[in-house]
């Protein structure tokens, strides 16, 4: 891992600008929203970009068009707090607890978007863990989905 201060707030601000054209496409709207003074943190630069990434891009790919992706990014006690938030298909609750887990996919994302591998998840966890972060997870099928995560200021 390659450690170094980062603007983690400049970082999600061109993958939003980055993922616009997916997002257009898709007819799905991005609304961003970053706390005013959001402090550096040390961390892997391309490894937090590339957690980001996914997660817009998964919210992105699962919502219906014409709704919104909420993307937020916040201080909270000590900690950076990142979250993107669709109204999208959702995952069902008895697929839940193996999400994370390495090449799951849930049955109706497979249904979604057949060409997934199912270790992004799985690799977003990874990296998090990694920083001493943790996940941000809640959904309701057919409702949407919330993923994110904490890191810690240092």
């Amino acid at each position: 891992m390659i450690n170094r201060r980062l603007d983690v707030a400049q970082i999600l601000r061109d993958e939003v600008a980055l993922l616009k054209v997916v997002a257009d496409q898709r007819s799905v709207e991005m609304d961003l929203k970053i706390d005013k003074k959001v402090p550096l943190i040390t961390a892997d630069s391309e490894k937090i970009r590339q957690v980001m990434l996914n997660m817009i891009d998964n919210a992105i790919y699962y919502s219906n068009p014409h709704k919104k992706v909420i993307i937020s990014l916040k201080n909270s006690n000590g900690a950076i707090e990142f979250t993107v938030k669709d109204s999208g298909i959702g995952v069902p609750k008895s697929e839940q607890a193996n999400l994370f887990g390495k090449f799951f996919r849930g049955t109706n994302a497979r249904k979604k978007r057949p060409d997934g591998t199912g270790v992004g998840l799985f690799l977003a966890r990874k990296v998090i863990l990694s920083h001493d972060g943790e996940m941000i997870f809640e959904s309701e099928e057919g409702k949407g989905s919330t993923f994110g995560f904490k890191l810690p200021v240092r």
